[in-house]
């Protein structure tokens, strides 16, 4: 219901009162507002128990990973791929889209708190009819015929907005604008780490591949020397048998060892955005030492600022609770002044004359009295949409723990292992080297070498495993602790609370 009020026809004092009058009226009338219940709050920090967990165990607590944290690989050619990876990746474009769409949508939320003016204007031919009810006498002065006409008008409109509305979708807007520069945040942190995590293995399927060629030349001698003592008739024709057999399933292993590692260059050149050329031009990793990270005293106290994906998903809770109270205000009023001056006439010749003016300004109200339980389910999806956002910032909190916690435990265990997988590589170097001399010398068979060889060729392997396993677990711990994402962009908003305005049932 709107009304309007001529301004020649009502001082403001009077116009104010009927307004008030008549809202008093329309208020008795007002749909109630659904009793959902209390609002489920989100998961407080303090009642997560991680403690234990997250205590520093592998030399002292360490800090947090900073901005650039992959740079203490000491591999430049790392860096390269993924400074290119973030300023080239689909991925990091495509979270960057919506960020621009989020902050649209808050400029187009925000637009509804201002004043709202608009000019219109129009020329047209027109003619009457005489027939429309008009009584005979009046014919003769009536307009006869086609005649040109015209309009310009100008109005300004402007919403009090007194329940708070237009202030709730704005926040809401803002909110979801926050968490999707979050999100882009997030994206770079995935990206990084999956374009260091597919290099780390590349540097183990190198090594790998060169373990396996020094494998097919170290089968190749030794079957050399097979053939030799068969001359001398110091070996039967099967011990050339087993060492032919032996170079074919090596060249196999290394024939996939190669394929892997074509198929890690391609994916790294993928993940920067580039096509799979970019892979082959890779040069050999050159990562530092395996270092194992430690965790930083305070990561109980301060992981969930520290993550973009937490930071998120608490905005989010944010939109949602702003989202219910813009749903709620729907169910009162709105008020708003109106105002519109224009001229018009029949005759352009008379469009700017003194009489042609017209206009209207006054107050308006309007009173959702019946809508079909359109705004109690509108209310009611707001509540669903807040309730589900709790539900995942809950999870995503306890995520956060869990893959810390995980990551703890594989850097403490990967650390043990590779002390023991180092000392079994280079023991089983000295035992090949003793039953190599021992078999020139005759004193050991074909098949003792070979059995030493592979067993050297396993502690090789694993080294360079766990290794990389060593270096995975270091990544998983830098993800699981945020990637250097700042805080202060976490702390954009307070800690969450239960709302204020939730209706309790």
């Amino acid at each position: 219901m709107t009304l309007f009020r001529q301004a020649k026809d009502c001082s403001l004092p009077r116009g104010a009162a009927l307004l008030a009058a008549g809202t008093a009226a329309l208020l008795a009338g007002c749909a109630p507002v659904p009793r959902l219940g209390v609002a489920p709050p989100p998961l407080a920090q303090a009642g997560t128990a991680a403690t234990q967990s997250l205590a520093p165990t592998v030399g002292a607590p360490s800090a947090w990973p900073g901005e650039g944290w992959w740079q203490a690989y000491g591999d430049p050619q790392l860096d390269a791929l993924v400074a290119e990876g973030l300023s080239a990746a689909p991925d990091i474009a495509l979270a960057q889209a919506r960020l621009d769409r989020a902050a649209a949508l808050a400029r187009s939320a925000g637009a509804a708190r201002l004043p709202q003016a608009e000019a219109q204007a129009g020329v047209q031919q027109e003619k009457q009819s005489l027939n429309l009810g008009f009584p005979p006498s009046f014919k003769p002065v009536l307009p006869q015929g086609w005649n040109d006409g015209g309009q310009i008008t100008a109005s300004l409109g402007f919403d009090l907005d007194l329940w708070g509305r237009n202030r709730a979708a704005l926040a809401a807007a803002t909110s979801q604008r926050r968490a999707a520069a979050l999100d882009l945040q997030q994206a770079r942190l995935l990206l990084s780490v999956a374009i260091v995590s597919a290099y780390v293995d590349l540097d183990r399927l190198v090594a790998e591949r060169d373990i396996r060629a020094a494998q097919v030349r170290s089968l190749e001698q030794t079957g050399e020397i097979a053939d030799q003592r068969v001359e001398n008739g110091l070996e039967n024709i099967a011990s050339t048998a087993q060492a032919r057999g032996a170079v074919a399933l090596a060249r196999i292993a290394l024939s996939q060892a190669e394929e892997s590692e074509a198929l890690r260059r391609s994916q790294i050149a993928a993940l920067v955005g580039a096509g799979p050329d970019r892979g082959l031009a890779l040069r050999r990793p050159a990562l530092s030492a395996v270092t194992v990270r430690g965790i930083p005293a305070t990561a109980t106290t301060e992981l969930v600022a520290r993550r973009p994906d937490v930071a998120a998903a608490r905005e989010r809770v944010a939109a949602g609770a702003s989202s219910m109270r813009e749903a709620r205000a729907g169910f009162f009023p709105s008020l708003s002044l109106n105002a519109l001056f224009g001229v018009q006439s029949l005759g352009l010749e008379r469009l700017f004359e003194a009489d042609s003016t017209y206009g209207r300004v006054g107050p308006a109200v309007s009173l959702p009295i019946f809508r079909g339980g359109a705004l109690a389910a509108r209310y009611r999806g707001a509540r669903a949409d807040y309730d589900a956002a709790v539900a995942s910032y809950n999870a995503t909190v306890l995520g956060a723990y869990r893959e810390t916690a995980d990551a703890v435990t594989a850097t403490r265990l990967v650390t043990e292992r590779l002390a023991q997988a180092r000392a079994a590589a280079a023991a089983s170097e000295e035992a090949l080297a003793t039953v190599t001399a021992r078999y020139k010398a005759g004193l050991v068979s074909y098949l003792d070498v070979l059995q030493v060889d592979d067993r050297r060729l396993d502690a090789r392997l694993t080294l360079a495993a766990i290794e990389a396993a060593a270096r995975g677990a270091d990544l998983a711990l830098v993800r699981a602790l945020g990637g250097g994402f700042s805080s202060a962009t976490a702390t954009a908003t307070a800690p969450m609370t239960a709302m204020k305005d939730t209706p309790h049932g």
